[in-house]
């Protein structure tokens, strides 16, 4: 047993050994901004590789100034003369010395926000620009509402758009998925119109979870399967409660909610969840929001090593009894 140990070891250590030997850069620049911009390993240079994975991703050497180098986010760097979007200089006129970029990702400078429009851009060596100036939009007081809307002093944008839907004003993303202002509550989806929530008391709103709301009498969440907006009264506000799939199986009250329905026959004190779209509670197993027919409650596990369903007398596959043991 120990010299299977000390071989394992070794080997360990050769394989490091091996990876510090090929591996091409040294230290991250600023660990806290980015996990792609590195020093090569005699710290004069700097090394562009995402997420660090120059094996499987590559790696891109850049020609910077080192002593005026510094990282902005993820994908953005600069120094005295230029502006990097990841290893290529921006060829866009910026103004370099003003030239930030918030919530890492969010471009500008003293004059302009700007637009990445080709993600890719940085690995051609044309004139080809890879950014354009949201035009409007005042660079002082722009900021980040998330990852689909922003403002500044006089507009909302949606995904760098003007939205004229919303009041500017009392305009805030509530979560990934809903928004609101002083007029009403929305749900938002990329690519689709907002959609108002009728019957929202508005000043009753808060988030439950990333893609989920409540007001004082109602949850409201979008069920993809249905493609619609469901809205769930409660009674008790201690009594919401949300699975791994929190949009799609939900407890309120006394009754368990999946995919928009409430389930039948079902204990929602006794209720949990298992794995792959099993559940359960004190009588049932239940298999994507239906009982599973002749299953025993106290036996029915998951087999990790077979990768199977079972209880003490059968063998189940998407709620259905495919043998038996007996």
């Amino acid at each position: 047993m120990i010299l299977v140990v000390v071989f394992i070891s070794i080997g360990a250590l050769c394989i490091y050994g091996v990876y510090r030997f090929l591996n091409p850069f040294g230290n991250l620049v600023n660990e806290e901004l980015s996990d792609s911009y590195y020093y090569t390993r005699d710290k004069e240079g700097i090394v562009y590789s995402p997420m660090g994975n120059w094996f499987s991703l590559g790696k891109r050497e850049m020609k910077v100034d080192m002593a005026t180098f510094q990282v902005l986010g993820r994908d953005y760097a600069k120094d005295e003369e230029y502006a990097y979007f990841k290893s290529r200089a921006i060829n866009s006129p910026i103004h370099v010395p003003s030239f930030q970029v918030k919530s890492g990702f969010m471009p500008m400078d003293k004059n302009h926000v700007y637009i990445l429009v080709d993600d890719l851009y940085y690995l051609d060596d044309s004139d080809a620009e890879g950014f354009k100036v949201l035009e409007g939009a005042d660079a002082e007081t722009y900021e980040q509402l998330g990852f689909d809307f922003a403002k500044d002093k006089n507009f909302i944008y949606r995904n760098n758009i003007k939205c004229t839907e919303v009041a500017h004003e009392s305009f805030e993303v509530i979560n990934y998925q809903f928004c609101m202002d002083a007029k009403a509550v929305y749900h938002y989806r990329y690519g689709k119109p907002l959609l108002k929530i009728e019957d929202a008391n508005i000043s009753e709103v808060i988030s439950l979870t990333n893609s989920c709301i409540r007001d004082d009498k109602n949850v409201y969440v979008y069920i993809d399967s249905a493609n619609k907006i469901f809205s769930f009264p409660f009674k008790n506000s201690e009594e919401i409660r949300f699975f791994s799939d929190y949009s799609s199986l939900i407890k309120i009250d006394n009754h368990i909610y999946y995919h928009g329905l409430i389930m039948d026959d079902v204990d929602a004190s006794t209720f949990e969840e298992l794995e792959y779209g099993y559940t359960k509670d004190k009588d049932h197993v239940f298999f994507n929001g239906k009982i599973v027919e002749e299953a025993d409650v106290n036996t029915f596990k998951y087999n990790e090593s077979k990768y199977i369903f079972s209880d003490k007398n059968h063998i189940y596959e998407a709620g259905k009894i495919v043998k038996s043991k007996k």
